[in-house]
């Protein structure tokens, strides 16, 4: 079922306390929540409606320079610190229900040690597995733990689309194998579109998750700044996996093409033989076609099979030549 999203644009909100436990938050509850410090706050909210913008401009507890990434519509993957929390732009997939997508989307966020604040344009697949975890008790109530969840599934995520393009590469490389040269073009490049966009996708989500780890604040201490490194190391290594997809799609189109043109020039040298013999034939047949005079055996009874023998004969010959010359 679609989100259900209200007045102010609120997709969910929860409430976590210290021990991972978890309270639905309705709108009316939001602004009582939002300035906490009891518990962990994660208000998840739609970039395109009119009523979340304006209750992110309006809350104090907010930086100015959150308060804009939230709500521009610049997709350049990036965090940052800004003062105690932590502002940027992750990459996630479309969330679609009867399908895997393949499409890519960004969620915007600032996060802080007592608050959560999401927003995103279209559902996110990465997202709707963090509300099912949170949904089943999450069993810690800091807030890095929902960043941390969230990078797990965002791997998860990007994980599945990889090994469904691994598995399309399988099915046209034993195609191929199989001497079914054609028909994969089609295929090949829509992996390697999409595998070029998941590159660009996630390198500089990569980049600068990496470059986070060396300016974390305060209130994200060893374990759970080592924890952070774990879920930014496990997405990295996607890129290793991604890189191997491409490569594999590349070989192949060009093994395919290579076959289709291996294909093609065996068909046209069967054709120049062809050709080359019938050639002379044609010639003779079409001498003999003039119907002018002095023409030979024109009036014998034999001269139909006379030119029949001549036609034969330079078949043969123009085979002694062809094997000759080692055409054949």
């Amino acid at each position: 079922m679609a989100d259900k999203v209200g007045e102010r644009g609120l997709v969910c909100g929860y409430s976590i306390d210290a021990g991972g436990n978890m309270n639905a938050l309705a709108e009316a509850d939001i602004d009582r929540s939002v300035t906490s410090t009891d518990a962990l706050v994660w208000l998840h909210f739609d970039h395109a409606d009119p009523g979340a913008r304006a209750w992110i401009a309006q809350c104090a507890e907010i930086p100015d320079q959150a308060k804009t990434v939230l709500l521009s519509a610049d997709s350049h993957m990036r965090i940052e610190a800004v003062g105690a929390g932590l502002c940027g732009v992750i990459g996630d997939l479309h969330h679609e229900f009867a399908t895997q997508s393949e499409q890519l989307d960004v969620l915007r966020l600032y996060l802080d040690n007592h608050r959560l604040i999401s927003v995103r344009h279209r559902p996110l697949a990465a997202i709707e597995k963090l509300r099912r975890t949170v949904s089943e008790g999450l069993h810690d109530g800091r807030p890095v733990v929902l960043v941390v969840k969230f990078l797990h599934h965002v791997t998860d995520t990007l994980s599945d689309l990889i090994l469904s393009l691994v598995d399309s590469v399988d099915e046209v490389e034993d195609a191929i194998l199989d001497g079914k040269a054609t028909g994969h073009s089609e295929e090949l490049g829509r992996i390697r579109r999409l595998g070029a966009r998941l590159r660009r996708h996630m390198v500089p989500q990569q980049h600068a998750l990496l470059n986070l780890l060396s300016r974390l604040p305060s209130w994200i201490d060893g374990p759970d700044a080592a924890k952070l490194r774990n879920a930014i190391e496990a997405l990295g290594a996607l890129g290793h996996d991604l890189d191997l997809v491409q490569e594999r799609a590349r070989l192949l189109q060009e093994q395919a093409s290579n076959r289709l043109m291996e294909a093609t020039n065996r068909n046209l040298y069967i054709l120049s033989i062809v050709t080359a013999v019938f050639l002379p034939i044609t010639l003779i047949t079409g001498m003999f076609g003039m119907n002018l005079g002095g023409l030979p055996w024109l009036q014998s009874h034999y001269g139909f099979w006379y030119g029949v023998a001549l036609m034969g004969c330079t078949v043969l010959v123009t085979f002694g030549l062809l094997r000759k010359g080692k055409i054949l």
